[in-house]
């Protein structure tokens, strides 16, 4: 209302100022011809003509103020609205990945307390809540990275990508779910080695080793799974792929959203929050992450890390 008032005003104002500038000049209270020569110019005239050529540009002006200030409240509101449907959405995922292992945990309690189930049952009992307990851990770890990321002071060293590769994928195939998967990692050497990227190694090596689990996480031992590197001299340029059930084509915008979970994913071990992580890191790190999958195919996850600066060779003395 208050803006609408301010427009009104802006351009009424030269308007009235025009027409009693006009009216005085008439009343002979100012002087209103001037000869020129032979011709007579009348003030009157000029200050009322004055008056609505500037009511017209301030008009103009008032418009486009509106228009501007209509649209950036409209973009303000419709971000509002995304901020609390995104946290909406959170909330209820965050809920149900709390839910089931928390019913879980408390039904193999139950099952103890009664103590007439049989030795095995009971292991079972215990298994079960051991692996709820652990997907629990991972959940809290994952919100507390993502927590402390905003924070953190991210570094901006030259990483060797070969060498965090192999390590990432060592940590990945070391785990006893993976025993005897390997991943086939392929790294550009001709027509030059891959230069190193810039930035913090130990949030890289997280990237990494999350998006190889993610790929054998989601194949079977039949599948197959490989690491490729290269660079275009201005990114270094990692495709992680696989030969897995692939992933919907309307699942994929949503797979960097916390704790999303698509269909063929939901039996799957896992905080939800992998991803998310990952796509947050490879942002603070100036690259791009990006997905191509087919159903029944395949996924390919690409990411781009911004090349750290060469530095020349110094001339010999």
């Amino acid at each position: 209302m208050r803006r609408r008032l301010l427009v009104v005003a802006a351009i009424i104002s030269p308007l009235l100022l025009g027409a009693l500038l006009s009216a005085l000049l008439e009343l002979d209270i100012l002087p209103n011809l001037l000869l020129v020569g032979e011709y007579a110019v009348s003030f009157s005239g000029i200050a009322s003509r004055a008056g609505l050529l500037l009511s017209l540009v301030v008009a103009g002006g008032a418009g486009l103020w509106w228009w501007l200030g209509h649209r950036v409240e409209s973009a303000r509101e419709a971000l509002r609205e995304e901020q609390v449907s995104a946290r909406r959405r959170f909330l209820q995922r965050l809920d149900h990945e709390l839910k089931n292992p928390l019913t879980i945990i408390r039904l193999g309690i139950t099952n103890l307390q009664h103590g007439a189930a049989p030795p095995e049952e009971q292991r079972a009992s215990l298994e079960r809540i051991a692996q709820q307990v652990q997907r629990l851990g991972r959940l809290i770890v994952d919100l507390r990275w993502l927590g402390e990321l905003d924070e953190r002071d991210v570094e901006h060293r030259p990483v060797d990508l070969q060498q965090l590769l192999a390590e990432a994928v060592s940590m990945v195939e070391e785990m006893p779910e993976y025993k005897r998967r390997p991943v086939d990692v392929t790294v550009q050497q001709v027509p030059w080695p891959v230069a190193a990227v810039r930035g913090d190694r130990d949030l890289l090596l997280v990237v990494f080793r999350n998006l190889v689990d993610n790929a054998l996480k989601h194949t079977q031992a039949a599948d197959r799974v490989e690491v490729r590197v290269s660079d275009d001299g201005q990114a270094a340029i990692v495709e992680i792929a696989d030969t897995g059930p692939g992933i919907p084509e309307e699942e994929i915008p949503h797979i960097f959203e916390e704790l999303f979970r698509g269909e063929s994913a939901r039996a799957v071990p896992g905080s939800g929050l992998g991803l998310a992580l990952v796509q947050r890191i490879i942002l603070l790190h100036g690259g791009a992450i990006s997905v191509r999958s087919r159903v029944g195919r395949g996924t390919m996850i690409v990411v781009r890390l911004p090349l750290a600066p060469q530095t020349s060779p110094q001339p010999a003395a």
